[in-house]
């Protein structure tokens, strides 16, 4: 079990700003590929916290994410899991890790009632530049397809400095996104 502190500014992109983006700082890299399997009550619950739970699939491992609101940016809970989630999936309240099941019930919220609600594919791409790690995404979901530009940093006034430079460079209009499991949700909600 890790317990990070995630500090990251997000830009969603055209396909165009994705590709000048990509020859920029990411030519010499593949992406790979993970999967992202989205987890909530029928009403949302967690959602409604501004919380999100998921399990993330990458080359047959699985590792569960509970993310929380900080005072700045998120807390997130990780946990390698032995749930193979599927679509419509019952998580039962013992297959949560004690910390995760532990966060979930300080909040009231009814652990009975969890299901894999879907899943998000990410084609993403990573590479560390001097204030922080810039990561290059392209997600499907649900019949639909995005780009995103992510910056984690450790140091907030500095990676948002850094991240307007870069957004600045190829003319992208800075605006605060809604997150992936908030844009999988309002596409699955339609």
């Amino acid at each position: 079990m890790t317990i990070n502190q995630e500090i990251e500014y997000k830009q969603l992109l055209t396909h165009n700003q994705y590709e000048a983006l990509r020859n920029r700082y990411f030519n010499t890299l593949k992406p790979f590929t993970q999967k992202n399997h989205y987890i909530d009550t029928p009403d949302f619950a967690l959602a409604e916290h501004l919380m999100a739970l998921r399990i993330r699939e990458i080359d047959d491992t699985y590792e569960m994410t509970l993310k929380v609101p900080a005072k700045v940016g998120l807390t997130e809970y990780n946990h390698m899991t032995e749930v193979v989630p599927k679509q419509d999936m019952h998580l039962t309240p013992d297959k949560l890790p004690d910390p995760i099941h532990s966060v979930l019930q300080e909040t009231g919220i009814d652990v009975t009632p969890l299901y894999v609600l879907g899943a998000l594919t990410t084609h993403r791409m990573e590479t560390e530049i001097d204030e922080g790690l810039l990561v290059l995404d392209h997600s499907e979901y649900l019949g639909t397809e995005d780009f995103e530009l992510e910056f984690e940093v450790e140091q907030p006034e500095e990676g948002l400095k850094k991240f307007q430079e870069i957004l600045q460079d190829f003319n992208i209009q800075s605006y605060i996104p809604k997150n992936k499991v908030a844009r999988f949700f309002e596409v699955k909600n339609k």
